[in-house]
């Protein structure tokens, strides 16, 4: 059996300098546009929605150019970063939705019968047209290139070094201290919610091998998330407690237990792994 003759820390120093590859574009893009975009009229204004899409479209491309660049650059197919042709994924990424839907929605219900409704707050016509806005925003602003850079390449790197729920965390922790970085903000509560985020997508990528059921995850949880908490078109009566569990708690648990215990459904991934 071979082993490498590399210092553990020059394989550390390799590895870091690899994720910096993704990461760094990634962060830059974001920092630009925020500093460049206009200051948003409100957050349901379908020019804020609108804004927030077509910069969405450049950050996205920066962050797969990025991935692209770097998985080339290591010799290495897309796929072994868990990016496999959109063709193979948009049945993991929609059942990655519905698997925080169906939840959430059940939590919604279960709360409404406690005295605890959630309740819309403008015309169904101005809902019909918030809802598609906004998750296309939060698609290509948030949930496509922050998974293909940490559910996708930082995990396979990180993966170079150390194995299993070791893989999870590390992702997850890079990703928490991105956001810290980011938002110039380090409150223990807002950091612990974007470190469980990270670990419960990192799960979900571990156990499918692929970043899309993540992105539809991820896509759905921010969409229904943002809607409930900072739109104007949906009232919770019950506030941030209530919500937490319904939009964060239960869906995530939910994917955890189904995703360990059935695993992907045939019809969803032909090829998918079973659950050990």
């Amino acid at each position: 059996m071979t082993t490498s003759s590399r210092p553990p820390s020059h394989r550390f120093a390799s590895v870091a300098g690899r994720i910096a590859l993704t990461v760094l574009p990634l962060g830059a893009a974001l920092t630009i546009l925020a500093g460049l975009l206009p200051a948003p009229q409100g957050p349901s204004d379908p020019r804020t929605l609108a804004t927030r899409i077509v910069a969405g479209v450049v950050i996205s491309a920066v962050a797969l150019a990025a991935v692209l660049v770097a998985t080339r650059r290591e010799g290495k197919p897309l796929g072994d970063a868990g990016l496999t042709s959109i063709r193979a994924g948009w049945r993991l990424a929609v059942w990655g939705a519905l698997v925080w839907v169906v939840p959430a929605a059940a939590t919604f219900v279960v709360l409404a019968l406690l005295g605890t409704p959630l309740t819309v707050t403008v015309p169904a016509a101005e809902l019909a047209r918030t809802v598609p806005l906004l998750l296309l925003a939060v698609l290509l602003t948030e949930a496509l290139p922050e998974e293909a850079v940490f559910r996708g390449h930082v995990t396979t790197t990180v993966a170079a070094v150390t194995r299993g729920w070791w893989v999870i965390i590390a992702q997850a922790v890079l990703f928490t201290v991105f956001a810290g970085v980011l938002r110039q903000t380090w409150h223990p509560a807002d950091l612990s919610l974007f470190l469980a985020m990270g670990i419960g997508l990192g799960y979900l990528r571990a156990t499918t091998g692929s970043v899309w059921m993540p992105i539809g995850f991820h896509t759905a949880f921010q969409t229904g998330s943002q809607l409930v908490l900072t739109h104007e078109a949906v009232h919770l009566v019950g506030g941030t407690g209530a919500a937490g569990l319904a939009l964060g708690a239960i869906p995530f648990a939910a994917a955890a237990v189904l995703v360990s215990t059935t695993g992907v459904p045939r019809l969803v991934a032909p090829g998918a792994r079973a659950p050990r």
